[in-house]
């Protein structure tokens, strides 16, 4: 830590956030100063996804998908710079939460939908059981841009960071046998923001 600076150095944040390595006097510093502690939260955040993102490393398949996508796009800014500033999305509509249909006899919830949004992009998707497993068919929506005639990749991935299906497709996407559970969601525009949706569960 410089002794002439009031926060600590950038790379001693570093050095704790992704090597937990730290000198009593930072350990120190960091107790009385909250700023600090909220920078080395935020690193400590991107180590995180960074992890996530290495353990879930996309297979040869996937990379190709991806450089077909970008291979006549100028993707401004950068794609690094796209996935850290990645957007989450909210659910905002659950067909399951509707008071018309609590409390109905008889009622059986195979099929389910629901709408999340992040800024001006809304995401729906019909859940529609089969068997044991589930379909999950989907939309991505804006309000400022086309998106049929984009192409986009979806990444489902697991609650441990393990990618299980990818899909490429035009604005439309589905994804077969997906079993019930707690799911993250990836979506990558050739031309717009990442959005993720983290939790997304599957009923």
């Amino acid at each position: 830590m410089n002794e002439h600076n009031e926060h600590i150095a950038v790379d001693d944040l570093y050095a704790m956030a992704f090597d937990g390595v730290a000198s009593s006097a930072v350990a120190e510093h960091l107790a009385a100063c909250s700023h600090c502690r909220q920078e080395l939260e935020a690193l400590r955040n991107l180590a995180h996804e960074l992890e996530i993102a290495r353990r879930s490393e996309p297979d040869r398949t996937t990379l190709e998908a991806y450089r077909a996508m970008f291979k006549h796009v100028q993707v401004q800014p950068s794609l690094l710079q796209r996935v850290l500033d990645r957007i989450r999305a909210a659910l905002t509509w659950d067909s399951r939460q509707q008071p018309m249909l609590q409390g109905v006899r008889g009622f059986e919830i195979n099929n389910y939908r629901q709408v999340y949004r992040a800024k001006d992009i809304e995401i729906e998707l019909m859940v529609e059981r089969t068997g044991r497993l589930q379909r999950v068919e989907g939309e991505l929506l804006s309000e400022t841009q086309e998106v049929d005639a984009a192409p986009l990749l979806l990444e489902l991935l697991d609650a441990a960071g393990n990618l299980l299906h990818t899909v490429e497709c035009k604005g439309h996407f589905r994804l077969d046998k997906v079993a019930p559970g707690t799911y993250r969601a990836v979506i990558t525009q050739a031309d717009g923001p990442i959005v993720e949706i983290d939790p997304l569960e599957i009923a």
